[in-house]
């Protein structure tokens, strides 16, 4: 269940800022991580508030609200039922440093006095602070009703150690922080006082006392060595209990990248706030602290005061609370109650542990405001301190050297209250109520001064070796003029053709300005480019510059392969006719010699016959061959056709011996038929005298086309 009263936070307005250093350890672990300075020393700083639901203050009670009389008169003093707190903290030589650039560490000392009253009824009360004077006003007889009433204060000092560290990212838009204290509480001092009594309050003129009369009830007081009523600072280290605390933050900031740009040319941008929006969750003061308890200043009471008969208050003027218990040991009207089996000397009390959420808004440059809730965890137990819900709105104005703050405070113990805090350099001074104490309606009194020294980042500017306002920590090209798109680099030529990428339309390949960085182009695809092709559109060949290799009589046999360019032949004749080549043939065999009236072939003419197969074989190799002998038409027309048939033989024999397949050779004789020239002459007798090749495919084609060639 969420208490109902609320209270406002310590060192308000102050906390809020960024320029706390190691103070801000107690508000957020996460504070100091990522912090405005390099390191941090708290000298001393202290906050105190006095409240309840009935004073009323003015400027002048803030100056004397916590001396000894005035304090007991605010906390408890008044009319009907009185709910109070007391709240002192004082922060002693505390030190943070960087461990690194995204962690940080602290060491915190800090003395505590923290008091809960409520129920509390405000005529008895008033009563004993009078010590049994009847200048309170009150008219007597009265009655009160002391049920449910409850008093504790506790005493401590605390030693902490600090941790706090960067989890997001450099340069994140999103950035997170969280930290961590590990405190040592050593207990000083610690009093309860549990009242279920009712009664009536009379006074005595004889006796010049109020007294207590027709009382009954019950009620428990505890208190250790140390003494509230006069407690000083060496109390602070007179060691009653100990015990163990805790305290966890975590804090996210948004961080628009105009505002990190803005602080990117410097050597450390930790000089200034880069936020736009920062939200700070904490949860402080979890722990307890074991005291120890005094027999002789302790002890559970049944109270019995018979109407008629008197327990003067007057006994308690001017004695400590360590001593009320030997008082109401000694009197009749108050009964000790004897303690049981599983009773000791130890108690626990738990911390006023609260949950801190905190919203900063930055407006403007420096121009902040703030929102901030507090909310109370611990229950309304006897021995648990407990602080109360607040909710507060603050703008301010800070930089470096100078702040100011005004919280705004509501709250149901209070109401609302108006304050200003101020820093200017080391030094803060403030109060959450000094407005609304100018108009004497604060229902608070509190204050809040110290002073620590630090040493703040600086602006330093970042190296610009190329002047590109790249700078050197994330330039990739710090030598180099670049571009930020780039990373500092210049626009890239990936291809190292001189163009750089972002003109270069063949980025990744090397080419010529006049070609927008493309190389030379080959349209054909014929690898030779169009500057040097004569053919750009035709795929060609280098010898031919880049036009397709001829084939001048259109034969399907290119030149260089076609032995009859001119003329069209098949390829299996290489491009020539295949009639031309048996007349070349034929041509060479006129050379042939043979012995007279013999078919030997002279020896001398074998150069012949190899020329002849090489021929047949490369440029005819798919056709037959008729090899003819004829002779003149001197002798007999059988002997001449013999002779013509065995020197046909002879030649194609040798033709076979030479390299020709056998089935491609037939030997013909046709003696004297078919002249070529006049027998009346020698000239015309020895034209006749041949050996004749002929194409047999071709010519056994045209004889069965009807034609008749041989005879």
């Amino acid at each position: 269940m969420v208490p109902f009263y609320l209270s406002a936070q310590s060192f308000p307005g102050y906390r809020t800022g960024n320029y706390t250093g190691v103070n801000g350890v107690f508000f957020n672990p996460a504070n100091i991580a990522d912090s405005r300075y390099q390191f941090d020393i708290n000298l001393f700083s202290i906050n105190g508030f006095v409240g309840n639901n009935q004073a009323s203050l003015g400027v002048k009670d803030l100056t004397r609200a916590f001396n000894s009389d005035s304090l007991k008169s605010i906390l408890l003093g008044g009319s009907g039922r009185i709910t109070s707190l007391m709240n002192a903290d004082v922060y002693g030589p505390s030190a943070m440093f960087n461990l690194s650039r995204r962690t940080a560490m602290a060491i915190t000392t800090r003395a505590r006095v923290f008091s809960n009253a409520r129920n509390i009824d405000g005529t008895l009360a008033q009563t004993f602070i009078d010590g049994g004077s009847a200048s309170t006003g009150v008219t007597y007889p009265a009655t009160f009703n002391a049920s449910n009433s409850n008093i504790n204060a506790a005493a401590w000092s605390e030693f902490g150690l600090s941790f706090s560290t960067v989890l997001s990212p450099d340069k994140s838009q999103n950035f997170f922080k969280a930290g961590f204290t590990v405190k040592y509480l050593a207990g000083t001092a610690d009093a309860y006082l549990r009242n279920n009594t009712t009664g009536t309050i009379d006074y005595d003129d004889a006796a010049d006392g109020t007294y207590l009369t027709n009382t009954t009830g019950h009620l428990s007081i505890n208190t250790t060595d140390a003494n509230f009523a006069d407690y000083k600072f060496k109390d602070f280290f007179k060691l009653n209990g100990h015990g163990v605390g805790a305290d966890f933050g975590l804090i996210y900031e948004y961080r628009p990248e105009t505002m990190t740009k803005e602080n990117y040319k410097y050597q450390d941008d930790r000089f200034a706030n880069k936020y736009k929006l920062k939200i700070g969750v904490a949860v402080l003061d979890v722990g307890k602290i074991r005291f120890n308890r005094s027999d002789a200043s302790s002890g559970d009471y049944t109270v019995g005061v018979p109407d008629g008969q008197q327990f003067y208050v007057n006994q308690f003027k001017d004695q400590p609370i360590n001593s009320y218990a030997s008082i109401f040991d000694s009197s009749s009207f108050f009964t000790k109650e004897a303690k049981g089996e599983n009773d000791n000397n130890k108690y626990n009390v738990s911390l006023p542990t609260t949950l801190q959420a905190n919203v900063d808004y930055n407006i403007n440059n420096s121009f902040f405001v703030n929102f901030n809730g507090q909310f109370a965890f611990n229950e309304k137990k006897d021995l648990n301190l407990f602080a109360y819900n607040s909710y507060s709105i603050t703008p301010r104005f800070e930089n470096k050297n100078f702040a100011v703050a005004v919280p705004f405070n509501y709250n149901s113990l209070t109401k609302f209250n108006a304050g200003l805090s101020l820093r200017a350099g080391p030094v803060f001074v403030g109060s959450g109520s000094a407005f609304t104490a100018l108009l004497g309606k604060s229902k608070q009194a509190d204050f809040h001064a110290g002073v620590h020294i630090g040493i703040p980042y600086k602006k330093k500017m970042k190296p610009d070796t190329d002047g590109d306002s790249f700078f050197d920590d994330v330039d990739k090209c710090p030598a180099v003029f670049g571009l930020a798109r780039y990373d500092g680099c210049p626009i890239p030529d990936t291809d190292g053709d001189s163009i750089n990428d972002e003109e270069d339309k063949c980025a990744t390949v090397f080419g010529l300005a006049r070609y927008g960085g493309c190389p030379i182009p080959d349209t054909d695809g014929d690898s030779i480019n169009d500057e040097q092709d004569k053919c750009p559109t035709v795929a060609g060949v280098a010898s031919y510059n880049g036009c397709p290799v001829p084939d001048t009589d259109s034969d399907g046999v290119n030149d260089p392969e076609d032995l009859c360019p001119n003329e069209a032949g098949p390829a299996s004749s290489k491009g020539c006719p295949a009639e031309k080549i048996a007349v070349q043939i034929t041509a060479d065999f006129k050379n042939i010699l043979f012995d007279f009236g013999k078919a030997t072939i002279r020896q001398e003419s074998m150069d012949i016959i190899v020329n002849a197969t090489k021929t047949m074989n490369e440029q005819i190799p798919n056709s037959g061959f008729y090899v003819d002998g004829y002779t003149d038409n001197v002798g007999s027309a059988a002997t001449n056709k013999s002779l013509s048939k065995k020197r046909a033989q002879a030649v194609a024999n040798a033709l076979i011996a030479s390299g020709i397949d056998t089935s491609r050779i037939m030997a013909r004789g046709f003696g004297e038929e078919n002249p070529k020239c006049d027998n009346t002459t020698d000239e015309g007798r020895q034209c006749n005298r041949r050996v004749e090749v002929t194409i047999r495919n071709i010519e056994e084609k045209k004889e069965s086309e009807g034609y008749k060639l041989k005879n």
